[in-house]
């Protein structure tokens, strides 16, 4: 696992572009244009890290999540679902929350059908990014109220000083980041990762 870690954070060191001291740019390789080698890589970290929790759905919010929630669930041989940004006609018994969108400023409201959530469910909720944890404490409400059970958080990436951590320990499940920035200089460039 940690040789996993090591790999994407030289990665992350290498390709990242700090843009402010909040953001990260990773759409070269992770979500907008995607390597399939760093996705691979970071779905083996996360699906190592929760094998034998008898996982059935890997659930994260559409749409950058979406990428690595596949690879996670096509390596534990289970399914992928997402929340959908806006009710579509076709969804039956909505579950539904508001967030704020972390990068655009808006509210949004993520959606996900009954049908495809219940009490039988063990769900791993995946993201590419921990940052303040409201998408993911969003989602990890729809799956409360859906009866499933939550099994616990993953991230490939984690900005630590979003707080984004203390707001999804209230759920009592493991969280799981593979690489854990500490901050990031937006003068030098410079990424900061914590020790692991």
């Amino acid at each position: 696992m940690e040789e996993v870690c090591d790999r994407l954070r030289q990665w992350i060191a290498q390709q990242g572009q700090v843009v402010g001291p909040e953001f990260l740019r990773v759409d070269s390789f992770l979500n907008h244009r995607i390597d399939p080698r760093f996705v691979d890589l970071a779905g083996e970290g996360i699906a190592r890290a929760f094998a034998g929790q008898g996982i059935t759905c890997v659930l994260t919010a559409e749409a950058a999540g979406n990428v690595i929630a596949y690879e996670v669930a096509r390596k534990l041989g289970v399914c992928a679902l997402y929340a959908k940004k806006g009710a579509a006609a076709t969804m039956a018994g909505i579950l539904r929350r508001t967030i704020e969108s972390p990068t655009k400023g808006v509210p949004v409201e993520l959606c996900l059908s009954r049908e495809y959530l219940g009490p039988k469910d063990r769900v791993l909720i995946v993201d590419d990014f921990l940052y303040r944890g409201t998408t993911s404490a969003a989602l990890a409400e729809m799956v409360q109220e859906a009866a499933a059970t939550l099994v616990g958080f993953a991230f490939v990436i984690e900005k630590r000083f979003g707080k984004g951590r203390e707001i999804l320990a209230r759920f009592g499940v493991p969280i799981v980041s593979l690489v854990t920035i500490t901050r990031l200089d937006p003068k030098t460039g410079g990424i900061e990762f914590a020790e692991e």
